[in-house]
């Protein structure tokens, strides 16, 4: 499922608004083996080729950290740097094989598709986050993206001033609609420039060793 370009941020009691970072979208299948029933894990990108054997940090960590398999969630690819923010070239020097010292993937996941071997992509989106919370165990590899519903301004201000890609609204009642572009989900990229409304705070407690979580806490996101 596709979002619809907005022409500018706005709040809104009806969505939930989710930072994004211009990494590489991806859907992940959590799946048992068929010889040995232990999970593995398919990381497919929008063209359907499989990700997880050039991710081997991913391959083996994430199957142990979701429950009610098989299981398809969605989410974005990120390489970050020290400060949190997407590399995006070791990325791609990751992807088409080559070695990243230094920099270690990591999937953000916003949405629930298919959980114990069931479809629930007509739920509406509520209930699919809620659910995805229940069944993803955090990790340094694998975060469930919080979002925020009805302050979309301000976080829009502070994705700006994070030096974010921009962020993502998407409608509290809205279905999973695949290969479908919606007005439903909503994409607003930040413009350079943008005037912050307010200080983000720095973060107190994320370990130097979670970039992700230190730059997620600087965002006025709720869990």
């Amino acid at each position: 499922m596709l979002a619809r370009p907005a022409d500018a941020p706005f709040d809104s009691e009806e969505h939930v608004f989710e930072p994004s970072w211009g990494g590489r979208r991806a859907l992940a299948f959590i799946e048992l083996d068929r010889s040995d029933r232990r999970p593995r894990l398919r990381l497919l990108d929008e063209s359907g080729r499989d990700m997880a054997p050039q991710l081997p940090e991913l391959a083996s960590t994430i199957p142990d950290l979701v429950g009610d398999l098989p299981a398809i969630v969605d989410g974005e690819l990120v390489m970050p740097d020290r400060d949190g923010r997407m590399d995006p070239d070791a990325l791609e020097v990751r992807l088409a094989g080559g070695q990243t010292p230094g920099f270690s993937p990591v999937y953000l996941v916003f949405d629930l598709l298919w959980a114990a071997g069931m479809p629930i992509i007509a739920h509406p989106l509520l209930r699919r986050r809620e659910h995805l919370a229940r069944i993803v165990r955090p990790s340094a590899e694998l975060v469930v993206l919080p979002g925020v519903v009805r302050d979309g301004l301000d976080l829009y201000f502070a994705v700006a001033q994070q030096g974010l890609r921009g962020v993502t609204a998407r409608h509290l009642r809205s279905p999973y609609l695949p290969g479908r572009r919606s007005d439903l989900w909503r994409w607003i990229p930040t413009r350079p420039g943008e005037t912050p409304l307010h200080v983000v705070p720095d973060p107190t407690d994320a370990p130097a060793s979670r970039p992700m979580l230190a730059l997620i806490q600087r965002l006025p996101l709720e869990d």
